[in-house]
Order: C-alpha cells, then structure tokens, then sequence
C-alpha cells in the first residue's frame, strides 16, 4: 500500500509507522513539492491535505489527520471527495476533561478567590463553597472529552446531565448518566445545571451556540465552563452576564478571538479563571497520534474501516 505522510515523521516516529507491515511503501515528504510528486500513488495519507493535493490524489481513499478539531481544515473539495476522513478523536479527551474538572474544584473550595488574596499577601478566610455531592453536572456534548468529564463529575458524586446532537449514539447507559437529552433541550441544561461545560466541536450548528438567551436560564449560583471552541460561547454575553450577577463565575480555555485582548474585561474579573488555550497540553500527545496511526493502518490493511471516521458536512 502506497502511504504518503507530510508534513514529515520525525525518524523515530517514521520507523514505528514502517512496523505496522512490510506492505506499507511509505513516503515521508520533507517537502511540498515532494507530496506532490508523491500523491498521484498514493492510496493513503497522513498529515496536511491541501486542495493543491488533492487536486492531483488519482488513487487517494483515506486520509488520517493529525488532529481532532476539522473546522480549519475542512475545505470544499475535500468535503466533496469520496476519501473517507478519520480524526484524532479522544486523544485529548482524558486531559481536557482533567482541565474542565479543575476549575469545577477551583470554583467548589473557592480557590479561585484565595489565590487573588495570596497576590496581595492577604490573609482572609471565607469564601462560598459547594459540596459537589450536591451540585449537577451540565455536559454540553458527549463526545470523547463531554464522557471523560461525566465520568468525573459520578466519581466525585455529583448528578450529571448532558445534551448532545446526537443523544441515541451517544454513551449515556455505560456512563450511568441522570439524564442525556437532545441538544434541542440545551435550556432546560442550563437552567438545572451548577456547572455547565461546553464540550461541542466547532460546526456550523454550534457557533454561538451558547448566547444571552442560553446564558439566561442559569441560576444566579450557576458557573459555565468552556473548554471546547472559543466561537460557541458569546463573550459579550458572558460578559453581561457577569457583571448583572446573573451567574456566579465563569471559566475559559478558549475565546472568539485569541489572543483575548488584554483590555477584554473578563480579566479584571474575580469570578473568572482565565487559561490561554492549554487545556490539551499533555507530553502523551504526539505517541498518542502515533498510536493512533498505527491502529488505524492496521485495521485499514486487514480491510476493516478506519477508528474515528468523521462525518465531513457535520466535521465531526
């Protein structure tokens, strides 16, 4: 099978991809111009497909990206394509959900709050804490990281609900889940949630998807969390919110524009915990894409389908 990777492996990488099977004829490009001269053979694909690629892929089936996110790496003539597409998925999810469950604790023993007062040498106790044990547990989108996180939130006994797109397929019997409802009921989520997390993907249907009127129905002790996609929750929104007292607090990971901009008020907030995009930094990540790799050449030889096929209208 003739298998094209570009950008290229480092040679440690390339040697545990040549020891899926000797039947995989592999090119590393080091170079565009090398992908290009390599795509017409090539059955398989790793890396950056670009249209200028694509344009000259005459044998091309399947492509495994080196992320999980699609939504800039999607473009039209891919989409259009018969190549089926495979992602990253779930190689981020225990991390990120460990990220989302941070600030949950934080906001629980108000450490958020104390950390301002060590800054200013502060001794001061007394701060609104919740026993989790009582609290819910909102998870918007059951994918990978919305499981891991549902997980967590049982494990600390928390009640725990979730929306999702698409409720049927998603894993709420073997995650013991209170309720898992369509995403449709999205307000009646937020309206019974403490903690509402964001874990959608980046779609059409999910830009924006939590604004004023979703922020609306929390409860005044209510926290949303977003660690999925800066563009699904809407800043100004939050932001008003916030300063109305409409919700308790607030954290990110992601925003609708990165960098925030330092004059953005959400910094100057107490009620806010605020990290710049690290939510999936963990040094597993590049074996985890490897290993992933691997299965999926794999289970591509033995003509079985590829883990992690995405819908590409839907991009996840």
């Amino acid at each position: 099978m003739n298998f094209l990777i570009y950008p290229p492996l480092t040679p440690e990488e390339l040697e545990q991809v040549q020891a899926v099977s000797p039947d995989l004829e592999i090119v590393n490009a080091l170079t565009e111009e090398d992908a290009l001269a390599a795509i017409p053979q090539a059955v398989g694909m790793y890396g950056d497909l670009t249209p200028r690629l694509l344009e000259r892929a005459e044998s091309l089936r399947w492509l495994q990206t080196p992320i999980a996110g699609l939504e800039h790496y999607m473009f039209p003539q891919l989409a259009e394509s018969d190549v089926v597409v495979s992602n990253m998925a779930k190689i981020y999810s225990d991390m990120i959900a460990d990220h989302a469950f941070c600030f949950i604790l934080m906001f629980a023993r108000g450490i958020h709050l104390y950390m301002r007062r060590q800054i200013k040498g502060e001794w001061r106790k007394g701060t609104p804490v919740r026993h989790l044990g009582d609290c819910t547990l909102g998870v918007i989108g059951l994918g990978g990281i919305g499981s891991e996180l549902a997980r967590r939130g049982k494990a600390h006994d928390m009640r725990v609900i979730a929306v999702d797109a698409r409720p049927d397929a998603a894993p709420g019997k073997a995650l013991d889940l209170d309720a898992l409802w369509p995403q449709e009921r999205l307000h009646d989520l937020m309206a019974e949630a403490d903690f509402a997390v964001s874990c959608v993907p980046q779609t059409p249907e999910t830009v924006g998807l939590i604004g004023a009127a979703e922020i609306g129905h929390m409860k005044p002790s209510a926290y949303l969390i977003n660690i999925s996609r800066g563009v699904v929750v809407k800043l100004d929104a939050l932001v008003a919110a916030l300063e109305s007292g409409g919700i308790a607090g607030a954290a990110l990971d992601v925003y609708e524009t990165e960098p925030l901009p330092a004059e953005h008020p959400l910094w100057k907030m107490e009620n806010v915990i605020l990290t710049p995009h690290v939510a999936a930094d963990n040094p597993h990540v590049p074996q985890r894409r490897i290993d992933t790799l691997r299965d999926n050449l794999r289970r591509y030889l033995a003509g079985d389908p590829p883990r992690n096929i995405v819908d590409k209208r839907r991009l996840f």
